[in-house]
């Protein structure tokens, strides 16, 4: 009896690292009357510096985040000249797990020959490590 549990134990103990699967930690945020969920992986939030109101300035400033999307924009969207941003809310991490980092939820519309295109506002997250997070609208049920 002791192999037969000696056998299994181990038989789990080898197998289950090649089974585990590392799912991504989801954020979900609300601007305008829309539900975002944004997919981030634990790796990138643990690398994303830990900052409180009160703790001296912010790891990543107004002036760093504008280029970091300005840049990201670029890459992301190429039909647009550049981006015009409407709105950068400064949150805390909802996660009992990520409760001491805060990011940066920044809604924009693209600008196409000198005009902001106001048919549809973008949204992203920027984290304090500059990764920028595309966010998806989650359908209303």
């Amino acid at each position: 009896m002791q192999k037969v549990f000696l056998a299994f134990f181990l038989g789990v103990v080898l197998v289950q690292p090649a089974l585990a699967v590392r799912l991504p930690h989801v954020l979900l945020e609300h601007i305008d009357d829309e539900t975002l969920s944004l997919a981030v992986d634990d790796k990138v939030l643990e690398g994303s510096p830990a900052w409180q109101p009160g703790d001296g300035p912010l790891p990543l400033n107004p002036d760093r985040l504008i280029a970091i999307l300005n840049g990201w924009a670029k890459k992301h969207y190429p039909q647009f000249q550049s981006i015009a941003i409407q709105e950068i809310v400064l949150k805390p991490i909802e996660s009992p797990a990520y409760g001491s980092r805060w990011h940066y939820l920044v809604a924009f519309k693209g600008v196409v020959d000198g005009k902001v295109q106001d048919e549809r506002t973008y949204v992203a997250v920027v984290l304090f490590n500059g990764k920028v997070i595309p966010a998806t609208v989650e359908p209303h049920l």
